[in-house]
Order: C-alpha cells, then sequence, then structure tokens
C-alpha cells in the first residue's frame, strides 16, 4: 500500500528534538548547523520516512511552470484518441498561462503498492500541479497520495461528483439517452458494445432501451477498430436480430460499422450505430456516426481552470460537470 500521509517538518522535529530551523538547515545546506548535527538529522530522516516538501517550496517561491497529466494507457494497436482531446484541451489553456505540459502514461492494470514509485517524483517540487485522467485503481492512488501530500491536483472522471477537485462527466446519462433514442425511433433488439469500466454506461443503456422487445445484448468489445470488427461478427453469427448497437467508444464504433458494411448491411436500416465520446474522427467517417459527445477539448480546458484557482490558494473543492450530448448523424 501507498503511504497514507507524510510526516510533516514539525512532527519530524519534534522526534529528533531539534527546531524545524534546524531540520530545513540540515536538507537545504544553507545556514549554520554542525556536520554532526546535520548527519543525525538525515539518518533520522531515513528511519522515520521524512522527505522535505521540496514541492512546497518550489510551489511558494512559483519556480515551477510544469502542470503533469498522468493517465492510464492504453496497451494496444490504436492510440488514444479520447486522451488526444482532452489533452489538446489541456495544452491549449495552459499557453496564455505561460505554463508547460509534461504527460505520464503509467500502466492502466496497476495497484497501489506499483503506483507508489511516483511518490518521488510528485514530492520532488518539478511539478506545480498534477491533472489524473480515469477511474482505475492506479488513477485514484495518485489523486488520494497528491491529496495527502498537499499537492495541487485535478482529477478527470466520469460521474458521480468526486470528493476532489475534479472535472467529471455523466457516461449514464450519454448512455441512457443513446437507449431512449434507439427505443423512440421503434428499435427493437439492441447492443451494447462494452470497453473499460463501463458499468455506467450499461445501467445508463438499459434503463433508456426499456420497452425494447428485449433487454440490450452486453458484448465485450475494447478500444480498437479491430475489437470493433471482432464485436459485429459475434453479432452476426450469434445474435443476428440486433438492430442497434451502442459502442462504449468512438473507434469501436468505426471498427462495428466498416464490418457491418463490408457484410452487406445497411447503416442505419438494417443496423443503427452510435458511438462514445465524439472524437473528431466521428464526422468524417461515412456514413457519419452518430454519438455522445462528452465535449473533450471543455473537459481539458476546465481542467486548467480549476487548477489556476488552487494555485491562486482557493483551498475549497472544485467540482466541475460538463454535460453530455446526444450528436445525430447518418449512422443512426
Amino acid at each position: 500500500m501507498f503511504n497514507q500521509r507524510r510526516i510533516t517538518i514539525t512532527e519530524f522535529a519534534e522526534r529528533v528534538g531539534v527546531s524545524t530551523a534546524t531540520v530545513s538547515r540540515a536538507f537545504s545546506d544553507k545556514g549554520r548547523i554542525s556536520d554532526k548535527t546535520r548527519e543525525r538529522i538525515l539518518k533520522k530522516a531515513v528511519e522515520h520516512g521524512y522527505r522535505p516538501n521540496v514541492h512546497a517550496r518550489n510551489l511558494i517561491a512559483r519556480r515551477s511552470d510544469t502542470i503533469a497529466l498522468f493517465y492510464p494507457e492504453l496497451r494496444g494497436e490504436e492510440p488514444d484518441y479520447f486522451l488526444a482531446e482532452i489533452m489538446l484541451g489541456i495544452n491549449r489553456s495552459l499557453l496564455p498561462l505561460h505554463k508547460t505540459l509534461q504527460i505520464h502514461p503509467f500502466d492502466r492494470d496497476s495497484d497501489a503498492k506499483a503506483m507508489n514509485k511516483y511518490l518521488d517524483l510528485l514530492l520532488d517540487g518539478s511539478f506545480a500541479g498534477i491533472i489524473v485522467l480515469g477511474e482505475t485503481i492506479g488513477s485514484k492512488v495518485l489523486v488520494e497520495l497528491c491529496r495527502c501530500n498537499a499537492i495541487p491536483c485535478v482529477g478527470i472522471g466520469p460521474a458521480p461528483a468526486p470528493e476532489h477537485n475534479a472535472v467529471y462527466f455523466d457516461n449514464e446519462l450519454g448512455a441512457f439517452l443513446a437507449g431512449k433514442y434507439f427505443k423512440d425511433t421503434g428499435r427493437r433488439y439492441p447492443a451494447f458494445i462494452a470497453g473499460f469500466g463501463d458499468l455506467g454506461k450499461i445501467r445508463g443503456f438499459k434503463r433508456g432501451s426499456t420497452g425494447c422487445a428485449e433487454e440490450p445484448l452486453i458484448i465485450d468489445g475494447g478500444y480498437s477498430f479491430r475489437h470493433g470488427t471482432l464485436a459485429y461478427e459475434r453479432i452476426a453469427r450469434d445474435c443476428p436480430q440486433v438492430d442497434c448497437a451502442l459502442c462504449a467508444n468512438d473507434v469501436l464504433a468505426i471498427g462495428f460499422m466498416k464490418a457491418a458494411l463490408d457484410d452487406g448491411k445497411r447503416i442505419p436500416q438494417d443496423i443503427a450505430v452510435i458511438g462514445f465520446d465524439d472524437i473528431s474522427l466521428a464526422r468524417y467517417f461515412n456514413p457519419s456516426l452518430s454519438s455522445i459527445a462528452l465535449n473533450l477539448y471543455e473537459i481539458g480546458e476546465k481542467s486548467v481552470q480549476i487548477m489556476q484557482r488552487i494555485l491562486n490558494g482557493e483551498l475549497s473543492i472544485v467540482s466541475e460537470r460538463v454535460e453530455c450530448d446526444l450528436i445525430l448523424r447518418q449512422s443512426s
């Protein structure tokens, strides 16, 4: 497990029996302090797990102009289009603030122990603040590490509203809108092509499609064009009655549609398709892809706005909700 809370300089000084000023001198090599006292303090620091809060010093001095983006990396053959559009919003919002963006991917399957290796990086003072994307275990650990060590941090993830500074979006509502649209337009046999961590989307899609002839068929998908193709092939083989599909992301949806078209299906007459995220590529495929727009660029912008408020000294929790929309195009 990771450290729940880093020992403060005051607590460490009390345990060692010296003043906080003496501790500061021992680590900074500034001011009058004997070699013997410095050596004793540094040895005790190792024993007690004390690290000087270089991050806090640098933040006070405003020496760091770098914002770090940590995100769970997809392991596969496709770029992460979802991340790319959020990153664009972050980077362009940082430019007028004279801040730079540094990106740090991590394994999406990382547990708490694996993520603890980032603690020294977070504490070394290189970053003015941290933006953390996702709802993986690793993402949650990073947010908690920042909270416990007073590091400015903004999370990005799905609803429900988090208890920390964050930009959040409502995947469940978006999926509900898609399911309701299919039901209202007379579709009878819906399917949901899943990606990662899609329980909210599944709940919403089931609610929205209530009244169709059958409950939605749930198909394991993934995040690539190939996964979308495989999902269509499974439906064509095992469930040919499916007449509409919500895909957990637009890349899945485009792979799904390409396979359906190659199989002689008409879209949307034979099978209607809606994607998720509304990446730029969605509107340029033929037929153009209907999608749940999460307004990814705006998510990036708002994360920077919240970070700037934190860096300006606003201590209250700030959570911003970005609304999602059902964008209808040729595929549905």
